[in-house]
């Protein structure tokens, strides 16, 4: 049924080894951890939460990229076709966004920089740009032409969904000052991923906008010194972002508030998802070739969620399957007896069983016993 996989002591003390004693002390410090144990599960639980934000922050930077290459192509360029043109090369950007046009749509020849042959394609090229090109775009006042940015009109078509539609409003720089800080935040979180940072480990909140001259920016809340603290940032963060993506579009926004990856990131952010992890236990295993009926399936999954305890899925010597909590639930002990709290529900592991070599689930049934 419900095989327990034993706690590899020696496996255990590599894996510390190898992500060293100075990384996971922060884990230490600020959560209070008890033992190695303890700051491992914390680990893993910010690797999970990372790796979830990360891909939502790729959704938003695909979708943003594409609303600003379509608005800006309407109004410049000449090669390409509609809605997708070289604007890039008909603005008068600044030296350090124009570098990066210029290592796509250039090579380096020793000390000169030569067109490349053929020419990369506009969708080409703003597919090849980097999240930090986009805030730094609202930087962007003239043509090549020396005519000024129409930003109201502009920004009216890239943010659909934002409530403010005037394009008077989006006229007034501390109003993309705002956006620029909006843009500015899915960019820091996405690079504290990718250089593997603990995405808990946050600075002061600021207000959103910029500093000028004169106008320093205020500060809204301190730097997390809990991990309660930590988790209220988090969810904060979280729906700025989620927010943006809404702005952008409505559409996308929707379709992702009903997906597993939303579901799966506000169940990250939960204390008791917290605590889970860090008395995390190791994973059990079911096998579907030992599973003697449907009743004792539903016995091991119920056992498992009640334990908050992963299970591995396998058939026979092939793995097929992972089940783990995805979903939010205040109740966990009711989530528990229905095992409505994995990412893989009980008639998903089913089918997961059906489709395992492509032919019926068959479930042994002992001579001595009837079917249920």
């Amino acid at each position: 049924m419900l095989k327990q996989i034993k706690t590899n002591t020696e496996g255990t003390l590599a894996r510390i080894q190898a992500l060293s004693y100075p990384r996971l002390s922060n884990y230490r410090s600020f959560f209070g951890a008890a033992n190695d144990a303890e700051a491992l599960g914390l680990y893993k639980w910010n690797d999970d939460l990372s790796a979830v934000l990360f891909r939502i922050i790729s959704l938003v930077e695909v979708v943003l990229r594409n609303q600003f290459h379509h608005a800006m192509s309407l109004r410049y360029g000449t090669a390409g076709g509609h809605g997708s043109r070289d604007w890039y090369a008909h603005v008068a950007l600044g030296a350090h966004s124009k570098s990066k046009i210029m290592d796509i749509t250039h090579c380096r020849r020793g000390q000169r920089m030569l067109p490349r042959v053929p020419a990369p394609s506009p969708d080409d090229v703003v597919s090849g740009l980097t999240f930090g090109f986009w805030p730094h775009l609202l930087d962007l006042k003239k043509d090549l032409r020396h005519q000024a940015v129409s930003w109201g009109h502009i920004l009216v078509d890239v943010l659909p969904g934002h409530r403010q539609r005037q394009i008077t409003y989006w006229t007034k720089p501390k109003h993309r000052d705002a956006l620029f800080a909006r843009l500015d935040l899915c960019n820091a979180l996405r690079n504290r991923i990718a250089h593997h940072e603990p995405i808990w480990k946050l600075g002061p909140l600021m207000r959103e906008g910029r500093a000028r001259s004169g106008s320093p920016l205020n500060m809204q809340a301190s730097a997390p010194s809990t991990p309660a603290d930590a988790l209220t940032r988090l969810r904060l963060l979280y729906c700025r972002v989620t927010e943006l993506l809404d702005w952008l579009s409505p559409a996308v926004a929707t379709h992702h508030s009903t997906s597993e990856l939303h579901l799966r990131c506000l169940n990250l952010l939960q204390p008791e998802t917290l605590r889970t992890y860090r008395q995390a236990l190791p994973p059990a295993e079911i096998d579907f070739a030992t599973i003697a009926n449907m009743r004792t399936l539903r016995k091991a999954l119920r056992y498992a969620a009640r334990r908050r305890q992963p299970v591995l899925l396998k058939d026979g010597h092939r793995q097929v399957g992972y089940l783990t909590c995805a979903t939010p639930c205040t109740d966990y002990r009711a989530a528990g007896e229905a095992a409505g709290m994995y990412a893989v529900s009980e008639s998903a592991c089913i089918d997961i069983a059906r489709r395992a070599d492509n032919g019926p689930f068959r479930t042994p049934t002992p001579k001595n016993s009837e079917r249920d």
